[in-house]
């Protein structure tokens, strides 16, 4: 029977994000990172992240009544790893009674690559664009700004986009706001970035010599699924058990396939 839900969420948060082919959890304290673990575990998420989950309490010596919150990557990326992360993080939020926030993997794709920047490279602001590989030329991607006084702000809302369509509109964002005086000085690219690799490096090629635009290969991690789990818990945000739901994004790939399905009365395109 679940207990009911606590409204204290200071203490231990569990992180979860299953929505690339990369498995990675976490426990974070007040904030702080206590235990991390992160592994490729492609189309093996539903085996594994229990076990991972169950392995990273033990060595911190901690159960899952400790759990004070649970925070997880609702996408958007992979349609069946989202959903296991998902699922997961609902089923702890309902047993425990312990309130559950969904947050944006790209997000925190971005944020880490803000964490990662060397001091070096630290700009008065700085475009990170974080990308998902959806195939067919086509990304999961969005658009966020940091500044050096820590300030954080969505500029372009996760989507699916054909990269090569989208760099001009990035384009013209950029030129709007060099002229009002709001631009970067540093645009990062990461995530997938190998697939888009050649169009990337034309974009920052022709880039506006006062901006550095470079382009990294990273992956996403759950210290920043806690981290932004515990800046919406800060806010007083929670979602709803039964309410939180995954971002796909778009239609699964099965999904697409019955839809042209029933609207031809016949079997999905390229099946005949």
């Amino acid at each position: 029977m679940m207990t009911e839900q606590r409204d204290n969420v200071t203490g231990t948060l569990l992180a979860i994000d299953t929505s690339t082919s990369a498995l990675t959890v976490a426990l974070a304290v007040d904030g702080g990172i206590q235990a991390e673990r992160s592994s490729h575990a492609e189309r093996n998420h539903s085996i594994k992240l229990l076990p991972e989950i169950q392995e990273m309490l033990k060595e911190a010596g901690a159960s899952p009544a400790d759990l004070a919150a649970i925070a997880v990557g609702t996408g958007p990326g992979s349609y069946t790893g989202v959903r296991i992360g998902v699922t997961v993080a609902k089923t702890f939020s309902w047993s425990l009674g312990i309130p559950v926030v969904g947050v944006s993997s790209l997000e925190a794709l971005a944020l880490g690559d803000a964490r990662d920047i060397g001091a070096e490279k630290r700009s008065a602001v700085c475009w990170l664009i974080p990308l998902l590989d959806a195939r067919r030329g086509q990304a999961y991607c969005s658009v966020y700004a940091s500044d050096s006084g820590g300030g954080w702000e969505t500029l372009v809302d996760d989507g699916i986009r054909l990269v090569a369509e989208w760099l001009p509109d990035l384009s013209a964002m950029l030129e709007r706001r060099l002229a009002e005086g709001t631009g970067p000085d540093l645009i990062v690219f990461g995530g997938e970035t190998a697939g888009f690799r050649e169009t990337l490096n034309a974009w920052c090629g022709s880039a506006p010599e006062r901006v550095h635009a470079e382009i990294r290969e990273s992956g996403i991690r759950a210290a920043q699924i806690a981290e932004l789990g515990w800046r919406r818990i800060a806010r007083g945000e929670r979602d709803g058990t039964h309410e939180l739901v995954p971002n796909y994004t778009q239609l699964a790939e099965a999904e697409v396939k019955l839809a042209q399905k029933e609207q031809r009365g016949g079997e999905p395109f390229g099946q005949r």
